[in-house]
C-alpha cells in the first residue's frame, strides 16, 4: 500500500510539473508574440512596433549618402509595424529593397531556408503601395518620408546590380542564377519627401 502512495504521490507530482511546464511554456510563447508588436522597432529580424525614441529630423535631407550601406528600421505609418532593413544610396537618394526571391532564392542554402521563411510573412511592400507613409530611423534619428515605389527600369537595374554585389559579399559567394520561376522578383522604394498636408 506504501508504495501505491509512493507511486500516485510521484503521479501527482509529474502531473502537476508537466502543467507547469506547460503554462510556462505557453507564457512564453504568447509574450514572444505581443513582445515585438508593442515594442519601440523590430526585434533583430521579427517586426516590432511603431519607432517611438530618437530624434525626430523635420529639416529637409538633401544628400543621403550619411545614410548608405547602414542598417535601418523601417516604419509603416498604416498598417503600423516596423521592420529592420538596408539603406541604399543612388545619386544622393535613399532606397529601400524588398526582396521577393531575386536574391534569397540565390544564396547558399541554410542562409535560403530562413530567408525563405521570412518571404512567406513579408507583406509590408504590398502596404507601402497602399499608403506610403514611413517612418526611418538611421543612428538614432527619425525621418518621415513617403515609400514610392521605384518602376523605371534603368534604376531598378542599377539598384538591382549594387544589391546582388552586396548578397555576394555578405555571403562570400558567387550568386546563383536568377530563378526563371517565381519568387524571383525585387521592389525598391525611394523614400521621398512626405507630401504636404
Amino acid at each position: 500500500m506504501a508504495n501505491r502512495a509512493r507511486i500516485r504521490s510521484k503521479g501527482k507530482l509529474l502531473g502537476n510539473s508537466a502543467k507547469i511546464i506547460g503554462a510556462v511554456t505557453i507564457l512564453l510563447i504568447g509574450a514572444g508574440l505581443i513582445a515585438p508588436r508593442v515594442s519601440d522597432g523590430p526585434m533583430g529580424p521579427i517586426p516590432g512596433g511603431p519607432l517611438r525614441t530618437g530624434t525626430l529630423v523635420t529639416e529637409p535631407v538633401i544628400d543621403w549618402s550619411f545614410a548608405k550601406g547602414q542598417s535601418m528600421d523601417l516604419e509603416l505609418v498604416e498598417p503600423p509595424g516596423s521592420r529592420t532593413t538596408g539603406a541604399m544610396v543612388l545619386e544622393g537618394q535613399l532606397y529601400v529593397s524588398c526582396d521577393l526571391g531575386f536574391i534569397w532564392r540565390r544564396i547558399p542554402a541554410p542562409a535560403r531556408w530562413m530567408a525563405s521563411l521570412i518571404y512567406r510573412f513579408k507583406r509590408w511592400h504590398e502596404d507601402a503601395l497602399r499608403d506610403g507613409r514611413v517612418v526611418l530611423r538611421i543612428a538614432g534619428k527619425r525621418y518621415e518620408r513617403q515609400a514610392v515605389r521605384v518602376t523605371d527600369p534603368e534604376v531598378v537595374a542599377i539598384l538591382s546590380s549594387r544589391f546582388e554585389k552586396w548578397a555576394e559579399k555578405t555571403f562570400s559567394s558567387p550568386l546563383g542564377d536568377v530563378p526563371s520561376d517565381g519568387p524571383n522578383d525585387i521592389w525598391f522604394f525611394r523614400m521621398d519627401p512626405r507630401p504636404a498636408k
